[in-house]
């Protein structure tokens, strides 16, 4: 358990640095600016993406909830939102109109931290589907 653990921590973490230097260098070539802190709103997003993940991995080594994964998980993603508009609410929500660039860099974050999460929740899932004799 301790490797799957220490493998996503270290997932989430390259992906942060790779989205991170992905949008300032693109940013930078196209002579865009953004304002908020890209690398607030993408440190919120690694670091929620593995904590769920990571409780994901936990409470599937309790007996009693493996068969209960699945609804565990489902209300993480508005708690994720929720936690996320009250976070930046001052920061992004406060801004009257979001420019493109602005608008990408949200979305290219979540979408990918969510992409990875949804990979490892989805291995979790696997490891404690009960196999069915044929």
């Amino acid at each position: 358990m301790i490797k799957s653990l220490l493998i996503y921590v270290v997932s989430f973490a390259a992906l942060f640095f790779v989205v991170l230097h992905l949008q300032h260098w693109l940013l930078e070539a196209n002579n865009q600016s953004v304002r908020f802190s890209y690398y607030d709103t993408n440190i919120f997003f690694a670091v929620a993406s593995a904590l769920i993940c990571i409780h994901l991995q936990l409470f599937s080594s309790i007996k009693s909830l493996q068969p209960q994964l699945g609804y565990i998980y489902l209300p993480t993603l508005f708690i994720k939102g929720g936690l996320f508009f009250f976070s930046f609410q001052d920061a992004v929500f406060a801004l009257e109109n979001l420019t493109v660039s602005e608008r990408l860099c949200l979305l290219s974050s979540l979408l990918i931290f969510l992409l990875l999460e949804v990979f490892f929740v989805i291995k979790i899932l696997k490891q404690n589907t009960p196999k069915i004799l044929s």
